[in-house]
């Protein structure tokens, strides 16, 4: 990695950590440059703005979560619905637990009404939406799944995946756990998978193929 990818690198790092901390708007250029040790010339050169900054937080995010939706989506015919929205769903919990700080701000500010949130409302989330679709409909025409309503399944979906990162102060206050620890991480994925198993799923085979654990998540 060279110097300028670094400083950029550096200066996304303490943007998050800082609007996942302290919010976005409380949070200023000043600070973001104390925090990644730049002169804020630099946040100017490479993002122009704090809105600019924040733009690209999330393309950048965006940008290789719809990816892992597409390259399962891609392997369905080889494998089958069943396994593909499970390995959709553990990638996309492994994906946030890798990178918690930019899920958990991203997500939460996903709950405001603005100009930003409504056009990747209408870009990256109606990607999303698609591909979830095409996995639960490709299933219900091969009898891999029951009928369901599909809007309906994926809202429950979306909240499953996401609560890691929107109720993770609930997580570390009241379930005293961390949603980025691997413990967590593991458990928590075997048992969206033994959801989707219980509720969706015709065939009862699929977890156990996965090589999941048997133990269920009684812990939390």
């Amino acid at each position: 990695m060279n110097r300028r990818t670094q400083t950029k690198q550096a200066i996304l790092d303490a943007a998050l950590y800082l609007f996942h901390i302290k919010g976005y708007h409380a949070t200023s250029i000043r600070d973001i440059a104390g925090k990644a040790q730049v002169n804020p010339a630099n946040i100017a050169y490479y993002f122009k703005n704090k809105q600019g900054l924040l733009e690209f937080c999330f393309i950048a995010y965006f940008e290789q979560y719809i990816e892992i939706l597409e390259r399962n989506v891609e392997g369905i015919d080889k494998k089958g619905a069943a396994v593909c929205l499970m390995d959709m769903a553990a990638d996309i919990l492994s994906y946030q637990q890798k990178n918690f700080l930019a899920a958990s701000f991203i997500n939460g500010e996903f709950s405001l009404d603005s100009n930003l949130n409504r056009e990747f409302l209408s870009t990256y989330l109606t990607k999303e939406k698609y591909f979830f679709q095409q996995v639960l409909e490709t299933g219900m025409a091969k009898n891999e799944f029951l009928v369901i309503s599909v809007p309906i399944f994926i809202l429950q979906l979306k909240g499953l995946l996401t609560a890691p990162v929107i109720h993770s102060q609930y997580s570390r206050e009241l379930l005293y756990m961390m949603p980025q620890d691997t413990y967590y991480h593991e458990k928590y994925t075997e048992q969206v998978c033994r959801f989707l198993e219980s509720t969706l799923f015709v065939s009862q085979e699929f977890v156990s193929r996965r090589e999941t654990s048997a133990i269920a998540f009684i812990n939390i």
